[in-house]
């Protein structure tokens, strides 16, 4: 296929062969062509299109008069329009390759990858294209990776936020722990207190108590009985499952965290830079 222009950065050659395209086209549709050159040299490329369409118009078979029109709507980023112009000369010269790797580059830059890789494929080994299509390909293999990564991030995310449930405000919500019957226990270390929310997400008053103070780590025994890292007391508390509160354990310099593993509590004693470990029976 006689290529008459090409797309340079922000600059297109044009060249012109009038006197032998007037033997391959209609001198009509070569007429109309010449003066969408002459249009597209003086910078009208509206009118450079619309001349180049009315010789296509004129001459259905003008390859010529299609490749420019498409490639300058490949320059003007009108890339969906530049596909169909060279869809059309790929009907005309279904063997022409640099056409076809064309119609795989285009396709990639709107994101049709499944257009793209069937054109990228058509290119064979022995042509003197086929690096460039095989480029084309790694490109849209990538591409297709980086998507399906993003698609994979999206759906978890919708899945994350068609999940999360606001089960209630509180005042400085801060350690967490579930007894075993499934109900969530919350301490609010701003106002002193524990509460409890239930499997159905109410909430309740669990505990508030002057014995309270700055509560942050929960966590339960075998037996229910809830711990409590009472930060600004320097203390660990202990409420059974009545609801009884008392101090369990005394002089523990700013504890913050509790955690119960079989007969062993731990906790984190952030005053002292130290993780106590304290055997419960």
């Amino acid at each position: 296929m006689k290529k008459l222009f090409v797309i340079l950065g922000l600059s297109l050659i044009l060249g012109s062969a009038f006197t032998n395209m007037a033997q391959a086209y209609s001198t009509e549709g070569a007429l109309y062509y010449n003066e969408g050159l002459d249009f597209y040299s003086k910078g009208e490329y509206s009118k450079a299109i619309q001349s180049f369409k009315t010789a296509v118009e004129k001459d259905p078979d003008f390859v010529d008069a299609y490749y420019n029109l498409g490639s300058l709507y490949e320059f003007l980023k009108s890339n969906q329009s530049a596909i169909a112009c060279f869809s059309k000369i790929h009907q005309l010269e279904p063997n022409d390759t640099e056409t076809i790797v064309k119609l795989a580059e285009l396709y990639y830059k709107v994101g049709n990858y499944e257009r793209a890789m069937f054109y990228a494929t058509k290119v064979k080994n022995t042509d003197e294209l086929y690096k460039e299509a095989k480029n084309i390909q790694n490109q849209i293999l990538t591409a297709q990776q980086k998507q399906a990564a993003k698609n994979a991030l999206s759906s978890t995310n919708k899945a994350v936020e068609t999940n999360k449930k606001i089960l209630d405000k509180f005042s400085g919500p801060t350690g967490l722990a579930v007894n075993s019957q499934g109900v969530l226990f919350v301490a609010s270390y701003t106002d002193n207190s524990i509460y409890k929310v239930m499997p159905n997400g109410d909430t309740q008053l669990y505990s508030k108590s002057t014995l309270l103070g700055g509560p942050i780590g929960l966590a339960f025994d075998s037996m229910d009985n809830l711990y409590v890292a009472n930060y600004a007391k320097n203390n660990i508390l202990k409420i059974n499952k009545a609801g009884q509160i008392y101090t369990f354990m005394s002089n523990i310099t700013n504890p913050y965290y509790l955690t119960i593993k079989g007969n062993n509590m731990y906790i984190s004693e952030q005053g002292n830079n130290t993780v106590i470990r304290y055997k419960l029976y």
